[in-house]
């Protein structure tokens, strides 16, 4: 009798300390790897199909522009007036910038072409991102960083939503601290980055320093704030 007692205070004493371990909520954080997610986007993006990948490897290739360095994600089309009042077919197509395995934060390219033909002047120099020679390995934990998300939005949301039950994910890249600098041509500065949101929303969202922690943007969800750092 006095065994099972001993057995039941056991298993109540693993239920506490079990419970005390979640006490910051029952979600998680999965690490998001695919490069052609739309990071930080606060719309639904169409679904990029093997048609449309193969119309605009055949529009890059037909116009001689690289893909090299590209993922793309995103191709529309329509029919509109030119400056000359004459009806054109217009497609547009959008990629990342991919180095070293990972999507470089906010250096998306859009290509639009006029009747099969690239209709803007040749893309600048300074928005293509060069060599990258950081490594793509983080050094946050991902529950470091779930930590790090959950008290940066408790301290910016203007009512509790509870983001500590929520399935968070969490995706690597790389950003450039120079991203606003006033003078086009300047030296880049990347570090590496994670984008995190909730697996179930666009917002709350936030970018965070992988080798401190610290928040480079958060946008939280019960107000507004600006859509990109």
């Amino acid at each position: 009798m006095r065994k099972q007692a001993l057995l039941i205070l056991a298993v109540i004493i693993f239920a506490a300390c079990k419970k005390e371990v979640n006490r910051s909520g029952y979600g998680t954080i999965v690490r998001n790897q695919s490069a052609t997610s739309n990071s930080g986007a606060t719309f639904v993006v169409p679904t990029f199909t093997s048609q449309d990948s193969l119309t605009v490897q055949q529009l890059m290739a037909s116009n001689k522009l690289s893909t090299d360095g590209f993922v793309f994600y995103f191709y529309e089309t329509y029919n509109a007036l030119d400056q000359n009042n004459q009806m054109g077919f217009y497609q547009i197509a959008e990629a990342k910038q991919i180095r070293n395995g990972l999507p470089v934060f906010f250096s998306d390219i859009t290509f639009p072409f006029e009747n099969g033909n690239f209709n803007e002047p040749p893309i600048a120099s300074q928005f293509i991102v060069g060599t990258i020679t950081l490594d793509n390995k983080p050094t946050l934990s991902l529950e470091t960083l779930r930590n790090l998300f959950i008290n940066t939005d408790n301290a910016n949301e203007a009512q509790n939503i509870s983001i500590q039950d929520s399935t968070l994910v969490a995706q690597l890249g790389y950003y450039n601290l120079n991203l606003n600098q006033s003078s086009p041509g300047g030296a880049p500065n990347y570090i590496k980055t994670w984008f995190v949101h909730p697996s179930h929303a666009a917002w709350p969202y936030g970018y965070f320093r992988d080798d401190s922690g610290a928040t480079i943007y958060f946008r939280p969800y019960t107000h507004s704030g600006p859509a990109t750092p």
